[in-house]
């Protein structure tokens, strides 16, 4: 107990407690209102309604994880120009990947349009609009990762918190009154409220904007080198955390599915409520890496945190499944309550392994991909192969989760060993 309070003194008497306080509590907003999003979306739309929505956002998240590779590079560039004073430079390269972006994405719209049809072949999805709407969402997703990451790189931490909680409340608003014109009415809420949004993050911005356009001297051969495993990375995670959904959407029937989207909601329960360690950690654990400090005690910590969160959540779903279904979702989907626990148990494996992932990460130990991206192939492998029922799918996850936490961990304390690191 004198060792955890040590350690908590020691991670709060960082420099970069406070910003993660600030994120901690704009996560927790955006968390909050996540759930009530998909808790009411639920409720309203009913399984085989709120399935086909399911499987739209998990489309929106799959094909947003460049975005976050795209992010964490870019915040490091804003950063070092930042610290040379060069704010003309970071107008520069914000207006040129802007331009970019835009283009590549109107280009990419026909074709898009014309692949609509096999995607709700697919998914069994009503209507091929709804895909062309789940890809509009994107593209300004796409464009607000962008400013958000100005924001981070310049340490606007509480506008970059505001505002991405933001996004998440105006959504909730919108798409309530919406759910009664179906899926449709939710994705079209979900995407005016992001175009919204977008053009409110350009506000704290302005004293990038009012700069002068200043030549580029970044170099791309350092950003390529740490941006591709991250990126394989990244993608090995969110589709350990996503694809089984769609999955589920294409071999079983739409209320099946439904109850598994709910879920899987329930479950991200505990992934959520211990996401903020990890966007703490990193630049905690990536600034001591670069000072060549400790880091291995604080990495130990940061897997207790979880460890404790996860425990304690799977305890009230093992204990009271009924009573957490019925209550957050309905009596309708009150058949998927006995296999809660066991879905618990593997997002807390998923938890696990990404906080490792992330650690990893932020000490450089980039040759993680190779375990995320390992089990999110097998996950895949493995559905496909055994899906005679939803129980069947979740040992899969399990199982994969397994290997999630022991190849990262593995990974790491090879790392530890061959580089040194303390």
């Amino acid at each position: 107990m004198g060792i955890l309070k040590k350690m908590t003194a020691r991670l709060f008497q960082h420099t970069v407690a406070r910003d993660g306080v600030i994120v901690f509590v704009g996560v927790m907003i955006a968390n909050v209102a996540s759930y009530l999003f998909h808790l009411l979306m639920g409720r309203i739309l009913g399984p085989g309604g709120y399935g086909e929505l399911s499987s739209l956002l998990s489309i929106v998240y799959i094909f947003s994880v460049p975005l976050t590779v795209g992010q964490i590079v870019l915040v490091k560039a804003v950063s070092e120009l930042k610290a040379r004073e060069e704010t003309g430079q970071v107008k520069t390269l914000f207006w040129k990947l802007t331009k970019a972006c835009t283009i590549t994405c109107l280009i990419a719209l026909p074709f898009v349009i014309m692949a609509s049809p096999i995607v709700v072949a697919f998914l069994h999805i009503q209507s091929p609009s709804l895909f062309v709407l789940a890809y509009i969402l994107f593209v300004f997703s796409l464009l607000t990762m962008l400013i958000a990451s100005l924001l981070q790189g310049y340490q606007k931490f509480v506008w970059f918190s505001m505002l991405g909680a933001g996004i998440i409340v105006l959504k909730l608003i919108f798409s309530i009154p919406a759910a009664s014109s179906g899926v449709f009415g939710v994705m079209l809420a979900t995407t005016v409220s992001a175009a919204i949004m977008y053009v409110v993050y350009f506000y704290p911005i302005r004293f990038v904007l009012k700069a002068t356009f200043t030549p580029m001297t970044i170099t791309r051969r350092e950003a390529y080198a740490y941006a591709v495993p991250t990126l394989l990375a990244i993608l090995g995670s969110t589709s350990l955390f996503s694809t089984d959904i769609i999955l589920v959407r294409h071999f079983f029937e739409p209320i099946q599915a439904g109850l598994y989207a709910a879920l899987a909601v329930l479950g991200k329960v505990i992934f959520y409520a211990s996401s903020a360690v990890g966007l703490v950690f990193f630049p905690v654990l990536a600034e001591r890496c670069a000072k060549r400090q400790k880091t291995r005690k604080l990495s130990a910590f940061g897997v207790i945190i979880v460890c404790m969160i996860s425990f304690g959540i799977i305890v009230i779903y093992f204990m009271v499944p009924k009573i957490v279904v019925s209550l957050l979702f309905g009596r309708a989907y009150i058949d998927a309550a006995e296999l809660l626990g066991p879905f618990g148990i593997f997002l807390s494996l998923f938890s696990v392994g990404n906080l490792l992932m992330t650690i990893n990460l932020a000490l450089g130990n980039t040759g993680v991909w190779v375990a995320t991206l390992g089990c999110a192939v097998l996950q895949i492998l493995g559905i496909s192969l055994f899906h005679e029922s939803i129980a069947a799918v979740l040992w899969v996850d399990i199982i994969v989760g397994l290997l999630f936490v022991t190849g990262a961990g593995g990974y790491y304390l090879w790392c530890f060993k061959k580089e040194g690191h303390t």
